[in-house]
């Protein structure tokens, strides 16, 4: 897989980042203020802000961090939950923010407070997730819970004894296990009548439940829907991993969409399998692991790079003809966390990419003599 990976570059996160955040969405790969900014996209990027100082030590991505939790602790509210959408001009434009938004928050506010590289950064990130307990045990909708299971697994490492952050995990636990049960067929090994997005996600939140509760119904039922998951990517018969996607997702006995597939879909079945990986020790989830992260670089339905080298940024999806050339927020993050966890987990060295390479200047001649118009 070595040969297939570039170096690893967080330019075009640097330039989708300014003083308030990163911006959401981009015009190609020019950031495209007139959609603001999202906590989704500032909960990831704090998370792959922290674990590049981690590997690598260098100061620049602390202060990307220190950028990404500010804006976060500005979204807070007083009754713990969270805004989402910001305009360029720094105005909300939500009331709260979705189960899912705040959730992602949760996930990453335990990872800092686990992780943060200073001291106050972490008990800046543990005082923010203690505000979110009172609403957290309102979650209802499946992937909500599981980005939550996510961040309270990282807090719950910190150390404190927090009784009601374990019982938290029980309960969301549980629930995904009882709308697993209630809804998986023979044929059919997952939580709901549709695969959507962010499937990944559900089976990971599972694998780290059972780390803290020991529960062997979490470890099976996170197999069970990850192994379904994995049939699905290999469908076709395909050694490559085909994404769900989300030009009509993949409802029960209907067909599976194959096109829009997401970078942040290729992001979650990396650490889902990751995370098999480590608890079951069974290398297949390892080898799926790479190719989860190989379908960035071209072992894909269409057999193209999702991976701009030339920014170091992600495009937006693969499309029936193509890539979606655009390289938002959440593609490059989603790519660059899959690229960390890999270097993290002993997989992949992070070759790290840190003069920039000279390029040929393009000479334009003054003047071309161009062809009359019809």
């Amino acid at each position: 897989m070595s040969e297939r990976v570039p170096g690893f570059r967080l330019d075009r996160l640097r330039r989708l980042t300014d003083d308030t955040g990163a911006v959401q969405h981009a015009l190609y790969a020019l950031p495209n203020s007139h959609y603001g900014y999202s906590i989704d996209d500032q909960a990831r990027a704090l998370i792959v802000a922290l674990k590049h100082f981690n590997l690598s030590g260098r100061w620049g991505s602390l202060d990307l961090a220190t950028t990404y939790l500010r804006f976060l602790n500005y979204a807070q509210m007083e009754d713990g939950r969270f805004h989402n959408f910001m305009s360029y001009d720094r105005r909300w434009e939500d009331t709260v923010g979705s189960e899912d938004s705040n959730g992602r928050v949760v996930w990453a506010l335990g990872y800092s407070a686990l992780t943060g590289a200073e001291e106050d950064l972490q008990m800046t990130a543990r005082d923010m997730l203690r505000r979110c307990m009172p609403w957290l045990r309102r979650l209802e909708h499946i992937r909500s819970r599981a980005f939550a299971l996510l961040g309270l697994y990282y807090y719950l490492r910190t150390g404190p004894h927090d009784p009601s952050a374990r019982e938290l995990v029980a309960e969301h636990a549980d629930s995904l296990v009882a709308v697993f049960e209630s809804n998986a067929s023979a044929d059919w090994q997952w939580f709901e009548d549709i695969l959507t997005y962010s499937n990944g996600r559900l089976p990971q939140a599972l694998f780290l439940a059972y780390l803290v509760t020991w529960n062997r119904k979490y470890l099976e039922v996170a197999r069970a829907s990850l192994d379904f998951l994995l049939e699905v990517a290999h469908g076709n018969g395909s050694e490559y991993v085909s994404l769900v996607g989300q030009n009509g997702w993949y409802p029960r006995g209907g067909p599976c969409a194959r096109f829009d597939q997401q970078p942040v879909d290729a992001n979650g079945l990396v650490d889902a399998c990751l995370a098999a990986h480590q608890l079951l020790g069974d290398r297949r989830y390892l080898r799926e692991a790479r190719l989860a992260f190989e379908w960035y670089h071209g072992r894909n339905a269409l057999g193209v790079p999702i991976y701009c080298d030339h920014t170091g940024g992600c495009y937006d999806g693969l499309e029936p003809d193509g890539v979606n050339r655009n390289q938002g927020a959440e593609s490059t993050i989603s790519y660059l966390l899959s690229y960390l966890n890999m270097v993290e987990a002993g997989h992949l060295a992070l070759n790290e990419i840190t003069r920039e390479k000279r390029r040929p200047q393009l000479v334009v001649p003054r003047l071309v003599p161009l062809q009359p118009s019809p």
